[in-house]
């Protein structure tokens, strides 16, 4: 039988340090503090008041949570719903209960006549369980979010509910939720602590279900990582592996990676495990450069090809090239045509007119060019908004930022590559 290596002794693995398709909760995990996030996040919490935390996708949203409330989810204390769609309130409630061992029937009442915001689908009857500890069964049953016993029982257990994903919430759920923020609010208890994470539209959509509960919601900005907060990520995750890199190529996986945290941990996952598999001590320039391909091959199949044809152009401006840049380095999840417009004629260097972009914006939301982008529909203040503009993927807006600085770090596929991606969806495997 081997023996047992202590933490000091044993070498993590590569995909122990770099996570770009999980979360960083892992002993070995490299994770960057996002101070500015995190120190919002830590002032609303302590002020008993409801964060939403928004930002682009793959900015690292959920991992900010999941590792701020690290300590409640190893306290058992964390109730954590990875997705809103089709959730609801008293689906929140039965995990709850759940956690906290009760055993939980169900039973369907019909709630028409009800308001959205004070009936549940369904009674929750939870009774105490035999493993708890108690010594006497005690029932507990639930019919809607302002239950002063339910409520009662997660401010004693302490527990922080956290919904993931908002966007894709039901309007009955989002009237649900704003029901049981005002009961918390109204009762005086601290607990559930309740975060929320989703999109810029996200408060906006809560506080319109009920315009009281506007005074606890808080909005929190998720940014594009600081350099010095992707460069942390990657000096820190080589220093683990003990593999050594120098300055320059740090400087140029962080200049690729826009900011995006997901791309920082594959870059830096895919070059060191070409390090390691040469039997290399240190990571070199064409470590980087397969990075960048293995990115493409793995990561941005789909994105590369949809992008490279959708900017395909004889004119000289390139519209559809510049206003998807346009879209993708807006700081809102959607664009406005005066975005589009002003930063098109930073681009070009020259005054643009909206006019000139109509066109080539309408192509991009049509079939033969892959409807790159979509009309979206905001509401403010009981009115709609329209001619805004947001990516029909989400993980388009990261990856052309990718594509826009890679030429900057020296790392771009050669045109023979890029051709092949566009042509066939995909990298060729041959780097030669």
């Amino acid at each position: 039988m081997l023996p047992r290596m202590s933490r000091h002794q044993y070498k993590p693995q590569p995909h122990e340090v770099f996570t770009p398709g999980g979360l960083p909760l892992g002993e070995h995990n490299v994770y960057s503090p996002r101070s500015v996030p995190e120190s919002a996040l830590d002032r609303y919490r302590k002020r008993g008041q409801i964060p939403v935390i928004f930002g682009d996708f793959g900015v690292g949203k959920t991992s900010l949570v999941r590792k701020y409330f690290e300590t409640d989810d190893l306290e058992g204390r964390l109730v954590y719903f990875p997705s809103a769609s089709g959730l609801s309130v008293s689906a929140i409630f039965e995990r709850v209960l759940e956690v906290l061992e009760y055993e939980v029937q169900t039973e369907t009442v019909d709630t028409k006549g009800k308001s959205a915001e004070g009936g549940l689908d369904k009674v929750l009857r939870a009774v105490a369980s035999k493993t708890s500890g108690r010594s006497t069964k005690k029932t507990l049953v639930v019919t809607a979010p302002t239950d002063v016993g339910m409520l009662g029982v997660i401010d004693e257990a302490r527990l922080t509910i956290v919904v993931d994903e908002m966007h894709r919430a039901t309007k009955e759920f989002r009237a649900g939720l704003a029901g049981l923020i005002k009961a918390v609010k109204t009762s005086g208890k601290s607990y559930p602590v309740i975060v929320i994470v989703g999109t810029t539209v996200d408060a906006e959509h809560l506080v319109v279900q009920d315009p009281g509960i506007d005074r606890y919601i808080k909005e929190v900005t998720v940014p594009l990582m600081r350099p010095e907060e992707s460069r942390y990520i990657v000096t820190e995750g080589f220093r683990r592996l003990e593999l050594g890199i120098t300055d320059e190529l740090v400087a140029r996986i962080v200049e690729a990676a826009v900011g995006a945290p997901t791309i920082v941990h594959a870059l830096c996952l895919d070059a060191a495990e070409t390090a390691l598999e040469a039997a290399r001590s240190h990571v070199t320039e064409d470590d980087c450069r397969k990075a960048v391909h293995a990115y493409l091959q793995d990561h941005g199949r789909r994105l590369a090809s949809a992008y490279l044809k959708a900017i395909e152009t004889i004119g000289p401006k390139k519209y559809r090239k510049q206003i998807l840049h346009a879209v993708a380095n807006t700081d809102n999840d959607y664009a406005t045509m005066e975005d589009v417009r002003s930063r098109v004629s930073l681009a070009l260097a020259e005054e643009t007119p909206s006019t000139a972009l109509s066109g080539p914006l309408r192509d991009l939301k049509t079939a033969p060019y892959g409807s790159v982008l979509q009309d979206v529909e905001r509401v403010v203040g009981g009115n709609r908004v329209h001619n805004l503009t947001a990516f029909t993927d989400p993980m388009m807006k990261s990856f052309i930022r990718f594509m826009g600085h890679l030429d900057q770090t020296e790392l771009m596929p050669s045109s023979n590559e890029l051709e092949k991606i566009k042509v066939s969806g995909g990298l060729s495997t041959d780097l030669s």
